[in-house]
């Protein structure tokens, strides 16, 4: 008899877990959102200046021929309930809010991801799945160091959306 109880007891937590709401197990979005950050991952916008959000112009013509047929693609694909992220970085010099005169990280990172963002809408790229975000320097990747040019750049994700 106890058997019996702790397989039912396993199976209503497996159910519970399964139902469970938002990007989890139990969402039927959650493969399509999973694939399409793997994808998008492998294509951010690189090459922004130190404190600068002026879209590099080769940079941005050799990512838009690779990349932004792939944006596209997984903006018409967006289940209801996502968007695609466009979001802005960048390295960790200098503080992250205003500070007199220097607009910080936050500031500079915002104004990169909205230029990518206005430039894929002038591609064609336009929807009201898709938004945009400066995070500063918070997302520091592991691959270069904190400082390195590597740090600003441009990321896209797709998101829950608020």
């Amino acid at each position: 008899m106890r058997k019996y109880v702790v397989v039912l007891l396993v199976l209503a937590v497996a159910a519970a877990i399964s139902c469970k709401g938002g990007q989890g197990v139990g969402d039927p979005n959650s493969m399509f959102v999973s694939a399409s950050n793997q994808s998008l991952a492998k294509i951010p916008v690189k090459g922004f200046g130190y404190k600068s959000s002026t879209l590099p112009p080769q940079e941005w013509d050799k990512w838009a021929t690779a990349a932004a047929p792939v944006v596209k693609e997984i903006i018409t694909k967006l289940p209801d309930g996502y968007v695609l992220q466009v979001t802005g970085h960048a390295d960790s010099r200098g503080p992250e809010e205003r500070v007199g005169a220097k607009p910080g990280n936050l500031k500079i990172s915002d104004d990169r991801a909205k230029v990518v963002f206005n430039s894929l809408k002038k591609k064609g790229i336009d929807s009201p799945k898709m938004t945009y975000k400066g995070i500063g320097s918070s997302e520091t990747t592991g691959e270069c160091g904190s400082t390195d040019p590597c740090q600003r750049r441009v990321t896209f994700k797709v998101v829950p959306k608020k």
